[in-house]
Parts: structure tokens; C-alpha cells; sequence
């Protein structure tokens, strides 16, 4: 009676409708009550908000202590975000406005943030997207009681820069390290991703090892900065050992979404966070162990192309060795969704001991990370399958919602799911003993 669409599907359409089934998610969450927004809907907050439809969610929003006897209130339009560990890792914000600079400065200093990272300019497309925070040199900027001088200014690569400021506060002086981003547009996504890459590996340097969390924003402190959340947030679990054997990139995004509202907003944005996170698998792949050196030798090319990727058969679940280790042989670096397949086939499958010792290239990068390639039960390969209906009126990579009173709930189609896929459980021959 209804259409099922499965990994067999073309990418695009599979992200597609991904990406729409966390928007249908979303949207029931406001109508559900599962998530309100009544602190950014207040009288006097409405003003502190830079868009009227970005609220943040009252049960995640950072609520501001400093100051408040001096008649500032609690309000900021912003979330925490819980990091591999379960801590405030992230404090996702919008970029602050005239009128909410006392504001921002405030959450940076009670909550001790060392690094921002901003993934916007201050104007674009001649809108202004966020007001200048941090000052120029030999120009230093007084906000309240906050003293904001720079210290050092440089160029990272291109298209990041790095400014150290330091920030003075009631005879107290800390150093906040700022990184911005500046050639990624907004409602869009970089060229590629290996300047984001190096974004979130340069701020975690800078941060060092504290619980201090990283403050994120963009101009809505949604889309953008949902993105490099996510990027930190798998990065993290590389790091750590700490990917689980369900391991899926839409449930991550999900848990992400529940915490900031439209956290990686766009559909553009959702393949580009597809292929980021498929790159830095790959990169801990091919750069781990002598096993994984020479990947070309007695091995044949993954596919020719992307689409080769989608047929049932490449897609199944693939059953555990009886003995020795898989070898993975990597896609060609051309095609946009050439990692797709190592993605989306990792909620099927557990990371322990796949490779003796996996991790990434980056200098910054040491720790070993194992995996093992196996076949999950039924009912864990059933659980990621549980996903809501979704609209196709949501489609287009530009699409944009809200998550105000009016936030999308009608519509919703009951005939476009996603099924679990179905097939033999022999390994694909892409893969080969060792």
C-alpha cells in the first residue's frame, strides 16, 4: 500500500528524505510539547532574539547568573549541547545583536568559554548577520564592564582566521581565542571540508583538555553552527574510542536538534555533513596501520562510480569474518558522495577491531581508535528503522523552517518510509580477506 525507501535508493534521495524526516521530527516536538519555547517568546526577550522563528528550547537554554543584580536578566537565545561524555560541551548561540553584546560577553565569561568559533561574517549579501564583538587593533572595546583588547591576529589557511583577545572583567583578565570562518555562506556549505576539519582540530588545540565549553555561532546559531558542532561531536567520539556499535550520523543529528532548534538546518548542509564525517572515517581508515598502507595491492577499487554504491547487494548487511580482518580499498576522491557507503552502512555494522590501530592523519590527531566488523542482531538493525513520516512539501536543499508557534505539523505523508534493508549476508566482494 506504500512506497519503502531503502539504502538502495540514489544518495540524494536518501538524504533527502532523511533530512525531511528530522524536520517532521522537529516540528512534532513543539506540537507534542516535547520541547517549548517560553523564555524567547517573553515580552521582554522578544527583542533579543536576531529572528523571530529561532527560539531557543527552554529545557537546553543557557541561562545567564552574572549580573543579574544589576537589573540584567537571565535571558540569552542560546543552548547547551551535551558532548561525547555527556557534559555542556557546546554553547550554540546566535550572533549577538546591538542590544545583546552585555549579553554575549556575560555567557563567555560565567562560563568560562576559552574558544569561539564563528561561522559567519558580520555582513553578507549586504544583511547584517552579527555585530562586531571582538575589538580591532590598537582598538580596544569597552562592553559594560567587559574590556576587550586584541592581542594577536592571523590567518590560518584562506579562509579562517584566528584572533586572540583578551577580555577584562573587575580587575581579572582571561585570554578567549576566537576562530572565524570566513567564505562559508550562509544557507550554503564551504567548497570542502578539510578547512572545517582543520577549524574544530585548531580549537580543540587552543582549548586544551578543561570542561570549558566551546561557544559556536553563526548568525542564527542554527544551520551553520549545527555543522561544526556535529563535526566536533564525531571527531570527539574517534577520539575517545567511544563510537557506538549503532553508530548513526541522522541520530546523531536528531539528538543535536533536540538540544538547539534547527541545528543543521538545510539539506545542503546535511550531505555536506554526510561527506565531512564519511572523510574523517576514511582518514582514519587509510592512515591507521601498516595492514592499511597499500590499499591498492591485490585489491580492486571500491566502485567506478557513487551510484554503483546503490544496489541492494552492496548494501546489505555484511556477515562477521570467520577469521582475519576486512580491508576497506578508498573511493575516489572526485565524487562528492564517494564515502556515502561507509557511512550509511555503519548503523548495520560494530567498530572494534577492524584495523590494529586506527587514526587520523592530522598531527593533532595520536590516538588509537579499533573497530570490529559485524553484523548486528535484528532488532538492533530494526531500531534505527523507527523514523517518523515525512512531508514532501519540506524538499529542496534551500528549504528552511522555523520553530516558532507556527512551527510545520499538517501535511505530513504516512506512505514514505524507510525500510530496513533486505538481501544476502554474504560480505560484498568489494571486500577482501587479508
Amino acid at each position: 500500500s506504500g512506497s519503502s525507501l531503502t539504502l538502495s535508493s540514489h544518495p540524494r534521495v536518501f538524504l533527502r528524505s532523511s533530512h525531511q524526516d528530522i524536520r517532521a521530527r522537529s516540528a512534532a516536538w513543539k506540537t507534542e510539547s516535547v520541547r517549548s519555547t517560553e523564555a524567547g517568546s517573553r515580552p521582554e526577550n522578544v527583542r533579543k532574539n536576531r529572528y523571530k522563528d529561532v527560539l531557543p528550547y527552554d529545557q537546553t537554554r543557557v541561562i545567564l547568573s552574572l549580573l543579574q543584580e544589576e537589573g540584567h536578566g537571565d535571558y540569552i537565545n542560546g543552548n547547551f549541547i551535551r558532548g561525547t561524555d555527556g557534559s555542556q560541551a557546546y554553547i550554540a548561540t546566535q550572533g549577538p545583536l546591538p542590544h545583546t553584546l552585555l549579553d554575549f560577553w556575560r555567557l563567555i565569561w560565567e562560563f568560562g568559554v576559552k574558544v569561539i568559533l564563528m561561522a559567519c561574517q558580520e555582513m553578507e549579501n549586504g544583511r547584517k548577520k552579527c555585530e562586531r564583538y571582538w575589538a580591532l587593533q590598537q582598538e580596544p572595546l569597552q562592553i559594560g564592564p567587559f574590556c576587550i583588547t586584541l592581542t594577536r591576529e592571523m590567518w590560518l589557511n584562506p579562509d579562517i582566521k584566528l584572533r586572540i583577545l583578551q577580555v577584562t572583567f573587575q580587575k581579572e583578565s582571561r585570554s578567549v581565542s576566537q576562530l572565524q570562518y570566513m567564505s562559508w555562506p550562509d544557507r550554503g556549505v564551504p567548497s570542502n571540508p578539510d578547512n572545517v576539519l582543520a577549524m574544530v582540530e585548531k580549537a580543540r588545540h587552543l582549548q586544551g583538555s578543561g570542561p570549558n565549553p566551546l561557544c559556536v555561532h553563526c548568525s542564527a546559531g542554527c544551520g551553520r553552527t549545527g555543522v561544526l558542532c556535529t563535526v566536533d561531536y564525531v571527531r570527539q567520539l574517534l577520539l575517545t574510542q567511544m563510537i557506538p556499535p549503532n553508530f548513526s550520523l541522522f541520530s546523531v543529528v536528531l539528538e543535536i536538534r533536540k538540544q538547539r532548534p534547527l541545528a543543521i538546518q538545510t539539506e545542503e548542509q546535511y550531505r555536506f555533513l554526510y561527506h565531512t564525517v564519511s572523510q574523517m572515517f576514511l582518514s582514519a581508515i587509510q592512515n591507521a596501520s601498516p595492514h592499511y598502507q597499500n590499499l591498492k595491492e591485490n585489491c580492486v577499487p571500491l566502485y567506478d562510480e557513487a551510484l554503483s554504491l546503490w544496489t541492494s547487494q552492496n548494501l546489505n548487511a555484511i556477515a562477521r569474518p570467520s577469521s582475519g580482518v576486512l580491508r576497506y580499498v578508498a573511493p575516489p576522491p572526485e565524487s562528492s558522495l564517494s564515502s556515502f557507503f561507509f557511512l550509511e552502512a555503519s548503523p548495520f555494522l560494530t567498530f572494534e577491531t577492524l584495523a590494529p590501530s586506527l587514526s587520523f592523519s592530522s598531527p593533532n590527531i595520536h590516538q588509537p581508535f579499533r573497530w570490529r566488523h559485524q553484523a548486528l542482531s535484528e532488532d538492533a538493525r530494526g531500531a534505527q528503522q523507527g523514523r517518523v513520516p515525512v512531508d514532501e512539501s519540506l524538499a529542496g536543499p534551500g528549504a528552511y523552517e522555523d520553530v516558532a508557534d507556527r512551527a510545520q505539523t499538517g501535511g505530513l505523508g504516512f506512505n514514505l518510509r524507510i525500510g530496513r534493508p533486505k538481501g544476502p549476508r554474504d560480505p560484498p566482494a568489494e571486500w577482501t580477506r587479508v
